[in-house]
């Protein structure tokens, strides 16, 4: 009967120093992601700023056209957080 003897896959060590290229590539990755990061970011923000002014427009409106019911509403959403802060401490 023969033996197979096994084999170990190969492994490399890491190296001890990178080169200069290679700081300068991953360098270039984590630059070009950042500034994928920052116009997503910029994309985010000038979305909510534009949905803020969508809702704040629509928060004036309704209250010129109730403002009792806005002002009891004030009220109540100003004891409920008037209760948590309350019970919180």
């Amino acid at each position: 009967m023969t033996t197979q003897g096994t084999t170990e896959p190969e492994t490399t060590a890491p190296r001890a120093g990178r080169s200069s290229t290679d700081e300068r590539s991953t360098m270039d990755s984590i630059e070009a992601g950042t500034s994928e990061s920052k116009a997503a970011l910029r994309q985010v923000v000038e979305t909510g700023k534009t949905f803020v002014t969508e809702c704040s427009g629509g928060v004036r409106d309704g209250i010129r056209e109730k403002p009792m019911q806005a002002v009891f509403l004030a009220a109540a959403v100003g004891a409920v957080i008037g209760l948590v802060v309350a019970r919180w401490r």
